[in-house]
């Protein structure tokens, strides 16, 4: 849960400067507005920031119902569903840090906390 918290406010950070055309403050001196407002910041015409903060309230919310009642979840299929959408987003995470390495080359340290977090995430899961 700590894990989803530290993703989701990364993610809402990164869509709250964007949408309110504000200024990124990068702690390590990196230009993290040009990679985030660049053309890999978005996929399919939406923000990678919406479905990132969508999976970090999922993973959030699933840690809640885990910690109320462990065997709501005992079925397979959920816990299998959300092991598909933690490889998926460690899978798209993998994807944009090749971009900020080969492509655009600049980091968003932003973006390397919430691909950290959710690679993390996949661990604590399996």
């Amino acid at each position: 849960m700590v894990l989803s918290a530290i993703g989701f406010a990364v993610s809402f950070y990164i869509y709250y400067t964007k949408r309110y055309s504000k200024p990124m403050h990068c702690l390590i001196g990196e230009n993290c507005d040009a990679v985030v407002k660049s053309r890999y910041g978005k996929t399919f015409g939406v923000e990678n920031t919406i479905p990132g903060m969508l999976y970090y309230v999922f993973i959030f919310l699933y840690g809640i119902f885990i910690l109320l009642n462990q065997n709501i979840f005992k079925a397979d299929i959920v816990y299998y569903f959300i092991v598909g959408a933690s490889i998926g987003s460690v899978l798209f995470s993998i994807y944009l840090t090749a971009v900020q390495a080969f492509v655009l080359r600049k980091w968003c340290e932003y973006c390397i906390v919430s691909s950290i977090a959710s690679v993390l995430i996949l661990i604590v899961l399996i």
